[in-house]
């Protein structure tokens, strides 16, 4: 379902689903000494994956920021 709502183009679930979906793939913020789950990379796939289409990484650059991931979808890429 988190997929799914990730990969939606409308833009009013910013702040109301996706970003508290993405902050809380993330408790505590991101880690980079440790290994993604697969859960946190699959939903990480999904954002890069529709990014084009939904622009939901810039649209969600504060809640990105709150989860210490990158901000931008070059940045997302390239922890998968």
């Amino acid at each position: 379902m988190a997929i799914t709502m990730v990969a939606t183009s409308n833009r009013s679930i910013v702040d109301f689903e996706r970003g508290p979906i993405l902050f809380r793939a993330f408790p505590g913020g991101y880690d980079s000494a440790r290994a993604l789950t697969s859960a946190q990379h699959a939903l990480l796939q999904a954002f890069v994956d529709t990014d084009e289409a939904t622009g939901n990484i810039r649209g969600n650059w504060l809640w990105f920021r709150a989860a210490g991931l990158p901000e931008n979808r070059e940045g997302i890429a390239a922890l998968l």
